[in-house]
């Protein structure tokens, strides 16, 4: 009987001992930094021309423009807004562009409406002439008094519109 005491000891001795407690997950595996993509290639225009809409004596003209390796459009190796700068030939720094909203063109008095549109080289023909700036209206218009006319603002023909007012 000498055993049964040991024994029980043995039996609490087990119970009471620390078992290994289950094994902790294994950690994960560090993730590299996903790498960031490639930039994008240098652009580079395409190979053929763009066609850019200009006025040049009157008359609105297609002109072969190219896009550089740097991004820039430019006329024969020119930058365009240097080629075709915004001058005389357009109204956006006419102090009567920026000061009146009314203008007289063939006879008739036009009020200035809208926002500045851009138009194809067909959409409008030249009908006369403000203030050295060429002033266009729609091939079908009347042509001595156009119900609308149309003054070139800046290069890309890019229009004012006008309205005719008062007596016809």
């Amino acid at each position: 009987m000498r055993n049964l005491p040991t024994l029980a000891l043995l039996s609490l001795t087990a119970a009471c001992t620390q078992h290994p407690s289950p094994a902790a997950p294994v950690p994960a595996l560090p993730v590299a930094p996903a790498e960031a993509p490639p930039p994008p290639p240098a652009f580079v225009g395409p190979a053929d021309p763009v066609m850019y809409c200009v006025v040049r004596n009157g008359r609105l003209e297609l002109v072969a423009v190219q896009v550089s390796v740097s991004g820039d459009t430019v006329y024969r190796g020119t930058p365009i807004a240097r080629a075709f700068p915004a001058d005389s030939t357009y109204a956006l720094n006419a102090p009567w562009y920026r000061e009146f909203p009314t203008i007289m063109v063939a006879g008739g008095r036009y009020l200035r409406y809208g926002q500045p549109r851009i138009l194809g080289t067909t959409d409008v023909v030249p009908m006369a002439v403000f203030e050295n700036v060429a002033v266009f209206a729609e091939p079908a218009a009347n042509p001595r008094r156009p119900d609308v006319i149309y003054v070139p603002e800046r290069p890309g023909c890019e229009f004012q519109p006008y309205i005719a007012i008062g007596v016809k």
